[in-house]
């Protein structure tokens, strides 16, 4: 009855969000309700991009969609080799926030194409009904291969800098990773807060954690 009412594929994503394979599902009408919510909020994001593929755009090469989707594949697999099924329905509900906001971009057609439907590929084991249609849609005739992440796109290319004065946390910069140290600081000195804290001191010197802290020693 409630498959009839929901669909087959709401009562997967449901179940499979609750909770770790190993522990019993709490059953909620709640949550049954908003996994429904969730698939036709994504098909309606799917004809969105459906659309965006269908205008053939040249479009900019920004990598934002080739690292996102990467990054994905890599958190998936992994989580599909542990078991980590709830965690995988958080991984598509982050796609779902990125994707909304992400293809108002005028990208390449081909790129957005190819991007979505390695997306779709790794949705596929938890809505498999609909993402069928989905690649359907795409006219992807060929047999799906899980996508392997491309590791150029694995790698960070920022950095989160601990800022401490004395010792004690008071801020925290998101920088270039590897960025040169004299950079570093300049960039630091510009931070609002930090610069507060520095124009009645005297600094004595600067203790610096390539890629991860910065300590201001002052008097």
């Amino acid at each position: 009855k409630i498959i009839q009412t929901y669909g087959a594929d709401a009562v997967r994503l449901f179940i499979l969000s609750d909770s770790p394979p190993e522990k019993d599902i709490q059953w909620s009408e709640q949550g049954m309700m908003a996994s429904y919510k969730f698939i036709n909020k994504f098909w309606l994001l799917h004809n969105k991009i459906l659309e965006k593929i269908n205008l053939n755009n040249k479009g900019s090469s920004d990598d934002n969609l080739n690292i996102f989707t990467n990054k994905l594949i890599n958190k998936i697999s992994i989580n599909l080799e542990k078991f980590n099924y709830n965690v995988i329905v958080a991984n598509i509900y982050e796609t779902y926030n990125f994707l909304i906001k992400e293809i108002d971009k005028n990208y390449q057609a081909e790129v957005l194409r190819e991007n979505y439907l390695k997306i779709l590929t790794l949705m596929m084991p938890v809505i498999p009904h609909v993402i069928s249609e989905a690649v359907q849609d795409l006219k992807h005739e060929k047999k799906l291969v899980w996508p392997e992440a491309e590791t150029k796109y694995l790698e960070e290319k920022f950095v989160n800098i601990v800022i401490q004065i004395n010792g004690k946390k008071r801020s925290l910069i998101k920088v270039e990773k590897d960025l040169k140290d004299l950079e570093v600081i300049k960039r630091i000195k510009k931070d609002e807060k930090i610069s507060n804290i520095l124009s009645d001191k005297n600094l004595l010197k600067h203790i610096i954690v390539k890629n991860r802290l910065v300590n201001f020693i002052v008097k």
